[in-house]
């Protein structure tokens, strides 16, 4: 299975990026300079987390938190609106770093991910311990500093606000959790692979900050119900697709080695699809899934099988199924500011990227 080349980010998307990038080189700047007249060894850590924040990310999760917000009434790149984007972008780059070590990722949107990037530096500068360890601290650390970054972005906000910031990020730890037993267990239920989509990914990536943009408006309670309807399904279209790229993507576009989510054994509901569908040969090849040495020729063929057995078929229909879903709750939610038709966009974008 190929895929074409890059997708075109609608406007809905790219209106976003200037703002929220701004902001987050400003936040970064100031914390930089501020903790290397501490010690110049601090520059490294934040360059890091530079570079994982402002090189290559979409800005899907700012996007339709601002949508949702110009949509309930607010206005448009407010500071505080534009710092709430930002702060989301921040939490973002946390669960990465994070994820990365997790998942023993070699590269993120095309660089060395930031254990891979330190532990080198480690074996470089002949330093004492092992690299890989020192690699993996760091990173952890560089994604506790994004973390506090986001929260500092997020401070004295309403309570209501609060609220939401503090279920989106316990969700996506709870998610990440049961993604990691999910893999040590070395399988996953069609019903725990969803699970995991649900808050993992999708509550993090969609709903939360649409939630985030209604509240900021103050206009949570009117239209909290009707963007969730919107969101979930967007969420978990957004998650199906990136399955679907782990699995299959181009490395070029998507900045991942090609077929690094079979490599790692993702539980995944593509995965579990396959094996739900498999005759007792393929479900053999299925089995080669979470072996990282797993040949060139050995992923072609569990490939194969993926599509063979319908399992691909039946992911993308649900995500076209899912897609149509949140556009027609879409023709019934009472947004201003064109926010319905950057929303629909918002939904296509997701389902049907290449990267």
């Amino acid at each position: 299975m190929e895929t074409s080349s890059e997708s075109p980010a609608p406007e809905a998307l790219t209106v976003v990026i200037e703002p929220v990038d701004t902001r987050l080189l400003q936040v970064l700047d100031l914390e930089r300079a501020k903790w290397t007249a501490v010690d110049p060894s601090l520059q490294q850590p934040f360059d890091a987390l530079a570079e994982l924040v402002l090189v290559g990310g979409k800005r899907l999760r700012p996007a339709f938190f601002h949508w949702a917000h110009v949509g309930a009434g607010g206005e448009p790149f407010a500071p505080e609106a534009v710092d709430a984007g930002a702060a989301i972008e921040m939490l973002h780059a946390f669960a990465l770093a994070h994820d990365d070590i997790m998942d023993a990722s070699l590269s993120r949107r095309g660089h060395p991910t930031v254990h891979v990037r330190f532990a080198d530096t480690h074996r470089k500068e002949h330093w004492q311990g092992n690299p890989d360890r020192f690699g993996e601290a760091v990173a952890i650390l560089v994604g506790d500093l994004a973390h506090v970054c986001a929260d500092h972005l997020m401070a004295g906000r309403s309570p209501a606000i609060a609220d939401i910031w503090d279920e989106l990020r316990m969700e996506v730890n709870v998610g990440q959790y049961l993604d990691v037993l999910a893999g040590a267990r070395g399988s996953a239920s069609e019903t725990m692979a969803r699970r995991i989509v649900e808050y993992k990914t999708g509550r993090y990536s969609v709903q939360r900050p649409l939630h985030l943009g209604a509240a900021m408006a103050g206009q949570f309670d009117r239209l909290g119900p009707k963007l969730t309807a919107y969101g979930q399904p967007v969420g978990v279209a957004f998650q199906l697709r990136d399955d679907v790229l782990g699995a299959f993507g181009d490395s070029a576009v998507t900045g991942k080695p090609v077929g690094d989510d079979l490599r790692e054994g993702k539980p995944t509901p593509l995965l579990a699809s396959a094996r739900s569908l498999a005759t007792p040969s393929q479900a053999n090849v299925l089995e080669r899934a979470g072996a990282r040495d797993m040949s060139e020729t050995e992923l072609e063929e569990l490939q194969e099988v993926m599509v063979a057995t319908g399992a691909v078929a039946a992911i993308e229909d649900e995500i076209t199924s899912l897609t149509n879903t949140a556009l027609s709750v879409l023709e019934d939610l009472p947004l201003v500011g064109g926010a319905d038709a950057a929303l629909a966009q918002l939904a296509n974008f997701v389902a049907y990227r290449t990267f």
